[in-house]
């Protein structure tokens, strides 16, 4: 069956949206991430999917009581999401699974749908973001390879994953663009995240 994969951390201070730290300070930024990571388990549990926890460390917090949880291997973002994908992808061989992280308040119940409906003619599909990354990657087969060379948190993540894609020879399709929380420029789009800031 289809696999909806969460990447996430445990919502320590200073550990998490460290790129909004000077702006709205170590606690406000975590404030900020466990609204987007709540956001996000509903998310899940509003979906017809199964879904697991990938952590990015071992942690003791109610946030992830009685969820699948399991602990993310590798040194960088590629390796640590093509080990996920692959776990599930070498139990169920050509079963869609769906790889999101915990920070995109535009995501919808319909974009998973959307992407496991394009995965029955496609082998990968993304969910672009606004800063040149991806929001979402859902694929049938993977290949280490796809993330080869990736600049990570640069604007160059969902170009340069298209171009390992396209050597790969895998049909992609990409969903409409949206948008993750990193800045503070980020924030403002959101009025419930402003009023959280503003309210501490």
């Amino acid at each position: 069956m289809p696999l909806l994969q969460i990447f996430a951390k445990p919502p320590i201070e200073g550990k998490v949206k460290t790129r909004l730290i000077p702006d709205i300070g170590a606690n406000g930024a975590t404030r900020v991430y466990r609204y987007c990571l709540a956001f996000t388990l509903d998310l899940a549990r509003s979906s017809t999917l199964h879904y697991e926890v990938w952590l990015s460390e071992a942690a003791e917090t109610p946030l992830f009581d009685g969820l699948e949880c399991r602990i993310q291997q590798g040194n960088d973002l590629g390796k640590r999401m093509y080990l996920a994908l692959n776990h599930h992808l070498q139990a169920y061989p050509n079963e869609p699974v769906l790889l999101i992280g915990s920070d995109c308040l535009d995501l919808t119940v319909h974009h998973l749908n959307q992407a496991i409906e394009c995965l029955s003619t496609h082998d990968l599909v993304l969910l672009p973001s606004f800063d040149g990354g991806f929001a979402m990657i859902g694929c049938r087969v993977i290949n280490q390879s796809l993330f080869d060379h990736v600049l990570w948190s640069s604007p160059l993540v969902l170009q340069q994953t298209l171009a390992n894609a396209g050597k790969l020879g895998y049909r992609t399709h990409l969903l409409e663009t949206v948008r993750d929380i990193d800045t503070l420029d980020d924030l403002n789009h959101y009025p419930a995240l402003r009023g959280l800031i503003e309210n501490h």
